[in-house]
């Protein structure tokens, strides 16, 4: 046995370097990306086109949007936010790595089913409201009285709406952690984005006014948008593993 046979025997045959991801990996993963922004800039519209909301939906508010306000939950607002989420969520799996990858998995699950299903509930809210709003549906008379019942009962949906909100900010924030022990994002940008869940959550929303509401808003659209920059970054870095032959021979079982 020559020398250089006894230094790499009982050694793995080197890997060599990452290879570069093919072309259909990153056609998808670009078109996830503009399908996150395109997601993101429809939800950030609907949000500042729709009447702010105080806990009481108004019959002359929602009647002065006329017929669009139906088709725009129905085809701008609910699918905003779905797909946003669960696009984020496929970021966020990307961006796994090592001892982080658990906590990016559980974290992406949460944020992509907390996503689509609050997208569900709020578009079923406004169904309802749209009905009673339109004069070719009810009477106005008839259709103030519905709004005032439909309000009492406002309560039956607010659970679920909190609830997948907490749902969406449990993952993103396990996720962030996530990033900070496998160091696939900055550092800074995972502590801030930990700081600004964590300050949203603690701060009672009613002290917040409208200002500082949208600006939240913006700051988590903000965080969604970076989240999917360098999860693009971390996607394009590698691609999916695929089952290796040895060399020479077919591969083993």
């Amino acid at each position: 046995m020559t020398a250089s046979e006894l230094t790499g025997a009982g050694l793995p045959p080197s890997a060599g370097p990452a290879p570069a991801p093919t072309a259909p990996w990153r056609a998808a993963l670009i078109a996830l990306f503009v399908l996150l922004l395109v997601s993101l800039a429809a939800r950030t519209f609907f949000a500042f086109w729709e009447p702010p909301f105080d806990g009481t939906v108004r019959y002359d508010d929602i009647r002065a949007l006329g017929a669009a306000y139906w088709p725009m939950n129905l085809y701008l607002g609910g699918p905003g936010y779905a797909l946003s989420w669960v696009a984020t969520a496929i970021f966020l799996v990307l961006l796994g790595r090592g001892r982080g990858g658990p906590l990016n998995l559980l974290g992406a699950l949460l944020a992509g089913v907390g996503g689509v299903l609050f997208a569900l509930v709020i578009t079923a809210e406004a169904l309802p409201f749209a009905y009673a709003a339109d004069p070719a549906v009810l009477p106005e008379s008839e259709g103030r009285e519905l709004f005032a019942l439909l309000n009492t009962h406002l309560g039956l949906l607010i659970p679920a709406i909190v609830g997948t909100q907490i749902v969406i900010s449990a993952g993103v924030l396990l996720a962030l952690a996530g990033t900070l022990l496998s160091r696939t994002m900055p550092r800074p940008l995972s502590l801030t984005g930990i700081v600004y869940i964590l300050l949203i959550a603690a701060l009672p929303a009613d002290l917040l006014g409208r200002g500082a509401t949208m600006a939240a808003y913006l700051l988590q659209v903000a965080l969604a948008a970076a989240i999917g920059w360098y999860g693009l970054r971390a996607g394009l870095g590698r691609r999916p593993a695929r089952p290796r032959r040895a060399a020479g021979g077919p591969t083993r079982l």
